[in-house]
């Protein structure tokens, strides 16, 4: 049974092709990702400190920090002292 299933996952593999956008899309996120991750070190930012340092527009970088945390590559730490915005880190 474990033979089939193997030889299953192998057909498909092989017949399902990835399109090429999707491939350029992966390549464009995994670099701002980690432009991102660079940028924040050990330091503790919000979303516009994010964005000036990478060099974005603050809509495209909270977009991208949330995928971030989504996924568990950051965490929240809390709330600045005006209420305006989240604390973030990058988890070791």
């Amino acid at each position: 049974m474990e033979e089939k299933k193997r030889e299953t996952f192998k057909i498909k593999r092989e017949a399902h092709q990835v399109s090429q956008q999707a491939k350029d899309n992966l390549k464009i996120y995994n670099s701002i990702k980690k432009k991102i991750l660079e940028s924040m070190g050990d330091e503790e930012l919000t979303i516009p400190q994010i964005a000036d340092k990478v060099k974005m527009k603050k809509d495209e970088t909270l977009y991208y920090v949330m995928t971030l945390l989504k996924f568990g590559s950051i965490q929240v730490l809390g709330i600045d002292d005006m209420d305006e915005y989240y604390i973030y880190k990058v988890k070791r």
